[in-house]
């Protein structure tokens, strides 16, 4: 706990056993807001017994990320299994390092090509045209942050495995019990206290996670072995079959990547690793985010008046909007940024471990530590932006984007180790909204402003977000 002290950091005293978690679990942004006030661009922190810089120096942070990517080319997930208990979460790309990372980055790259995220999206119609119905039945006020996540988790299975459910007409399964306990647990239990507390235990709570796992699939419950067998079985199933659609399990089988004339293709292991970890990556943040640019289009009438005008421009009336109409909704695309710069991930989320150590100016940052990149705050700060706290979409009008600096907004991060499902999310996200608001009005209930609730990797609302949808009559 002295190593910060050592090197000349500045920062908050931590306590011997917790580091700063508490007053961090207790404030969360408020409190990272609270210590760049007092300490500057450059502090260290401890997130339990893990040492943590917190960085919004622009040009450190393009070192880091971009120039000098080698030396912190690594992420920290803050839980070495990211709260999956199982051994094979280990061989998905956000957990890999070094050269391993790479090897499979390069041969997942050519599944989110355009032509493959195409065909991706025809799979997600009918979870959407389901999801439309079930809005049009609704003759009060209802959740629309509820619906959002029954639809993403639709599609969410529909696309990384290629299974159908019926979820958002509440029928289940004991796969979907599985997968759905898996993206709807709390990373805050005890074992995973444990590994934030004591890092040096490891992996003593990480096993015990994963025994406590075997132990609910021998009793028949819902767990994370359970999804993982289900998956191999489908990895098995379509090597030696010619059912091939066009989810990313099957994207993934197919990939392979050409390097010193080998030809390398991931192993069955690392697909179902990144099909279960693009399933619980995209889940809580793309339906959170959908939540909150769906209250701003109810706060802001005349927003939402703008992108239905722009979607009726560019789709005709009796056609159902496709990928290839994506690209002219621009104004859509605005609001979306605009959304994500208010509610990014946590800033947890964002970290690069230092692999030596590296000297800034009069900074030595010491090998080990992690890196966390305050989104949030650079997000919402007025030497950047002008009245931050406005939700204006025309901040990201194509005349105004050369002007934003990529490290200070950067909702996916940037550089070498960006979010490699950013294009997804937001074919889905378009997908969804530009249907929505074509369909329905979307009004607030009773105009009530919603509540923020702090997680660890997302802000969500605390308790839904309440509208009423009118049918639109041509």
């Amino acid at each position: 706990m002295s190593v910060f002290q050592r090197y000349g950091i500045p920062g908050p005293k931590p306590h011997f056993i917790t580091g700063n978690l508490m007053e961090y679990h207790k404030k969360r942004d408020k409190c990272l807001n609270e210590w760049i006030e007092k300490y500057g661009n450059i502090f260290g922190f401890f997130l339990g017994g893990k040492p943590c810089i917190v960085c919004r120096d622009l040009e450190l942070l393009k070192l880091i990320q971009i120039k000098e990517f080698k030396t912190f080319a690594n992420r920290d997930m803050i839980l070495p299994d990211i709260g999956i208990p199982h051994h094979l979460i280990c061989k998905a790309i956000s957990l890999q390092l070094d050269d391993k990372w790479k090897s499979t980055r390069s041969i997942l790259s050519k599944g989110f090509s355009s032509a493959k995220l195409k065909m991706i999206s025809t799979l997600m119609s009918k979870p959407i045209n389901i999801f439309l119905e079930n809005v049009g039945e609704q003759l009060q006020a209802f959740d629309v942050d509820k619906f959002y996540k029954k639809l993403t988790f639709d599609i969410t299975c529909r696309t990384a495995f290629g299974i159908q459910t019926n979820v958002q007409n509440e029928e289940t399964n004991k796969f979907i019990q599985s997968v759905h306990k898996l993206l709807e647990a709390d990373i805050v239990d005890f074992s995973s206290i444990l590994s934030i507390y004591f890092p040096e235990f490891e992996p003593i709570p990480m096993y015990f996670r994963r025994i406590l796992d075997v132990v609910k699939y021998m009793f028949n419950y819902p767990s994370a072995k359970m999804i993982f067998d289900t998956c191999r079985q489908m990895v098995v199933s379509r090597k030696i079959s010619d059912y091939h659609p066009p989810d990313f399990l099957q994207i993934m089988i197919d990939a392979e990547d050409e390097e010193n004339n080998v030809t390398k293709k991931l192993s069955i292991n690392n697909i179902i690793a990144n099909a279960v970890l693009f399933m619980a990556a995209g889940y809580d943040t793309t339906s959170t985010t959908l939540s909150w640019c769906t209250y701003y289009l109810c706060k802001y009438l005349e927003i939402q008046e703008a992108v239905r005008l722009e979607i009726s421009k560019n789709v005709e009336d009796n056609r159902e909007i496709e990928y290839t109409d994506l690209s002219e909704l621009k104004y859509l695309d605005q609001v979306i940024s605009e959304t994500l710069r208010f509610y990014p991930h946590s800033d947890t989320s964002l970290t690069r471990i230092c692999s030596e150590d590296f000297q800034y100016k009069n900074t030595t940052i010491p090998k080990g530590v992690t890196i966390v990149i305050p989104v949030r705050n650079l997000h919402k700060d007025s030497n950047y932006w002008n009245e931050p706290e406005k939700f204006n979409p025309d901040r990201f009008l194509s005349k105004n984007a050369g002007l934003i600096d990529p490290s200070i907004y950067q909702p996916f991060g940037i550089g070498p180790r960006n979010c490699i499902g950013m294009r997804t999310a937001e074919i889905v996200m378009k997908l969804i909204l530009a249907n929505l608001i074509r369909r329905y009005k979307l009004e607030l209930y009773e105009n009530s402003e919603i509540q923020e609730d702090f997680s660890i990797f997302i802000l969500r609302p605390k308790n839904g977000i309440m509208i009423k949808a009118t049918a639109i009559t041509s």
